[in-house]
Formats: C-alpha cells, sequence, structure tokens
C-alpha cells in the first residue's frame, strides 16, 4: 500500500521536476556537446536509425561516461557468443558520445539517448525494443521502468552494483518501499560481500543476488593499451625529461594543488579533469598560479621550446585510458578537495604508482584493498608536494607499489565473464552461436 502511494506521488511529481530542470538540462546538454535531436528521444521520439531498426535482444542502459565504459566492456564479451542486437541507452551527453563512437568496433548496437521514466515514454520504448532482457549498469533502477518491464515479462538485470554506506542509510529510511522497488528486478548481481550484506540489509531478497565481483576492476585480462603516436609526441615535447604527474579526474581546486606539488618535484603537470566544460575556470586558475597551460582541444601550434612552467590540460573525453599509460605517478582527484574519490583502476591496470587523498569513501572497499596490500599511496593535501616528490625518486619502491596495486585486483579477476554468463542463463541458448 505504502509503496502504491509513493508511485502515485512520483508520477505526479517527477513530470513537474522535469519541466523545473529543462532549463539547466539544456544548458549542460550545450556544454556538453548535446543536440536538440537527443532531447526528443528522451521522450521517446526516436531518430531514424532508432525507428527503422528492427526489436533488440539485449537492452542496457548506464548513466554516464564510466558506466558506459563498463557496459562497452560487457557488451564485448557478450558478442563473444552473441550476435542479436543490443541497445545502449545513457543519460549524459558525454555518455552518448562515448557510446556511439564505439558503434566502429561493436557490431549491431544502437544507441539512444535514455527515455525519461514516465509511463507513456517507457512504454513505448520497451514496446519498440521488444527486448528480452533489460540490463542496468550499477544503478539507475527508476520505479515506472521496473514496474512495465516486470508487467510486460521482460526481465531486469543490475550489473555491477554496490551499495555505499551513505546510500545504504538513505535506503533504510525508506525500507518499505525500497523493498517494493526491488522486488521488480530478476537479478542483482553486486561486486563483493559487503555489497550483499548492504542490499540485503534494505530488503533486497537474498534470492535474486549474486557477487559476480567489479567489471571495472577486472582489468587482469585487458589488453595493454597503446596510446596514439600523438598522445606520446606531446608528452614528449612538452615535458621533455621530466616525468609525468598526472592529475586524474580532478574536481574545483584540485588542477592548481596537483600541478604545484607536481611543479615542487620538478615534473611535468598533465592535467584531466572530471568535467571538460570547466576548461576555461581551470586554464584561468592555472594562469594565476604561474602556469602556461595548454588545452587538448587547441588548435595552436605547440610551443617549440615549451615554457618551463607549461602543463597541458586534457578537456575531451574517453582519453584518459591513453593519457594514463604515458604518466609515471598519478594523483586521483577528488579525493582532497571534494568528496569521493575517483576510480584509480585504469592507473592500476597500467601497473603505474596511484596517490589518494583521503576522500575516497566511493571506492571505499577498493581502497581499503589496496591500502592493505600497499598498493597505493595516501595522503593529505599538506602532504601531497612530499608524497609526490618521494614516489618519483624511489622508483622502485614506486614500481613494486603498483604491481602490488595491479595484483591486488585479482579478487575481480572474471567479473566481466561471470556477468556475462549471468544474462546469459536468462537468455537461454537459443540465441547462442
Amino acid at each position: 500500500m505504502r509503496y502504491a502511494v509513493f508511485l502515485v506521488l512520483y508520477n505526479i511529481f517527477y513530470p513537474l521536476f522535469l519541466l523545473i530542470s529543462l532549463p539547466g538540462f539544456f544548458i549542460k546538454m550545450k556544454r556538453r556537446g548535446g543536440s536538440v535531436s537527443d532531447i526528443w528521444e528522451r521522450l521517446g521520439i526516436f531518430r531514424k536509425e532508432n525507428v527503422q531498426a528492427p526489436a533488440a535482444g539485449i537492452y542496457v542502459h548506464a548513466v554516464s561516461v564510466g558506466e558506459v565504459l563498463i557496459a562497452l566492456k560487457w557488451i564485448r564479451a557478450l558478442r563473444r557468443t552473441h550476435t542479436e542486437a543490443i541497445v545502449l541507452s545513457t543519460s549524459t551527453a558525454t555518455g552518448l558520445q562515448i557510446a556511439r563512437a564505439a558503434r566502429d568496433d561493436v557490431k549491431n548496437l544502437r544507441v539512444l539517448y535514455s527515455p525519461v521514466d514516465l509511463p507513456c515514454v517507457v512504454r513505448r520504448c520497451m514496446r519498440h525494443f521488444a527486448p528480452r532482457v533489460v540490463v542496468l549498469i550499477e544503478a539507475e533502477l527508476w520505479p515506472n521502468h521496473a514496474r512495465i518491464c516486470r508487467n510486460m515479462g521482460i526481465p531486469m538485470v543490475i550489473l555491477n552494483a554496490r551499495l555505499s554506506p551513505r546510500s545504504e542509510r538513505r535506503y533504510a529510511m525508506v525500507r518499505s518501499i525500497t523493498t517494493a522497488l526491488f522486488a521488480h528486478l530478476t537479478k542483482l548481481a553486486v561486486q563483493n560481500d559487503r555489497d550483499a550484506g548492504r542490499f540485503a540489509g534494505i530488503g533486497v531478497s537474498p534470492k535474486i543476488i549474486s557477487i559476480t565481483g567489479s567489471i571495472k576492476f577486472d582489468v587482469l585480462g585487458d589488453s595493454v593499451c597503446t596510446p596514439r603516436p600523438e598522445f606520446r609526441d606531446i608528452i614528449q615535447r612538452l615535458a621533455g625529461q621530466k616525468r609525468v604527474v598526472l592529475a586524474s579526474s580532478t574536481h574545483p581546486g584540485e588542477e592548481v594543488l596537483i600541478a604545484n606539488a607536481a611543479r615542487a618535484a620538478g615534473a611535468f603537470p598533465l592535467i584531466v579533469p572530471r568535467h571538460m566544460e570547466r576548461r576555461t575556470e581551470v586554464v584561468r586558475e592555472l594562469q594565476i598560479a604561474g602556469f602556461a597551460p595548454i588545452l587538448r582541444t587547441s588548435t595552436d601550434p605547440l610551443p617549440s621550446p615549451p615554457p618551463e612552467n607549461v602543463c597541458y590540460v586534457v578537456d575531451t573525453t574517453g582519453e584518459l585510458k591513453e593519457w594514463t599509460s604515458l604518466a609515471n605517478l598519478v594523483v586521483i582527484g577528488k579525493s582532497f578537495l571534494a568528496n569521493g574519490g575517483q576510480n584509480p583502476v585504469e592507473a592500476l591496470a597500467a601497473r603505474v604508482p596511484v596517490i589518494v587523498g583521503p576522500n575516497m569513501s566511493n571506492f571505499a572497499d577498493l581502497t581499503e584493498l589496496l591500502l592493505e596490500q600497499d598498493g597505493i599511496l595516501t595522503c593529505s593535501k599538506e602532504e601531497l608536494p612530499a608524497t609526490v616528490s618521494r614516489a618519483l625518486t624511489q622508483t622502485e619502491e614506486s614500481a613494486a607499489r603498483a604491481e602490488r596495486g595491479y595484483r591486488a585486483l585479482s579478487v575481480h579477476s572474471g567479473a566481466t565473464q561471470r556477468s556475462v554468463q549471468l544474462v546469459e542463463d536468462l537468455l537461454g541458448s537459443e540465441t547462442a552461436l
């Protein structure tokens, strides 16, 4: 009864929320390279290529860039045994760009700007694509989508799910609603025992929970990243003989903080902000701090020779893995001047030494594991210059630590294939090759 009341209130206030947030959505979409036609897809009016395409076997939803990359990794693994059409939907303009770029190497992949969670829109989408299973990456369990899939007999699965202590407390406050919402799921694949316990604690039936490990952290079988020659040339021309310190997925204030620490250690700052639309702000703050920043999107030729205070700002998306492979040290953003932290796995996968700040709550389990294995360094913002200098000076020790971090990820080895198998068990063998 309580969930029925919640659903009525949700369907009254959610459309109002959409109307109020529409101007902000337009602004954000424009900043991140979206178009007006993308908005129509959010309302269930699809692009020509999606209208004319036949039904899809699998519908995958991923929120933004990080989740899209996880989804694509899973889809590529699934493609080894299945050829049926796959729809990949995403909620952000940057995620959409990454998904569309993947169509060059992922056959029979359709990309969709995720429809909003209004009953008429969701129903139109599910009827049009007629998927045999809906796969959600990490989160995004929407009430109407879940209910309509259940009513239409479409199995719904969440892969790579995790639940932070903070989210657990929030869900626990409305446990009866949470229990009813998650009851629409067919399967919930979580990353570890702790996540399994947390989900069970908020009312999810243990019968649907499977522990598969993290697809994101399943890197031991991944191919080695080979950066584009142009990237290597940029680093060689700007950094010269200096060692490279990558500021990864930074948030406001961290660009200058990490660049200063790199400069104090005699290293070259390579900066990859979390949000590329902050480029103007980032450049201005670096200039005030005495740096000569060069944007990745700049069309001007690289200075020769470069100024002593030069740094490079990557204001594009989908390239972090390649730039990471060119670094001598990676400092993780959102962990010093913001809360939650960002993902250190790409650096660990490349066997590059990693430093994180004290605020890694979004990756608490992984950080704890890595610290137990002495696979990363952690420090405060005040300690960062000395920590960077020590990591760059003690090269053998740093290399050994990076190797320990890489090996610590072995607990997640095979997570991608286990997640594929979980969905294949639902699909059955009729579409298998």
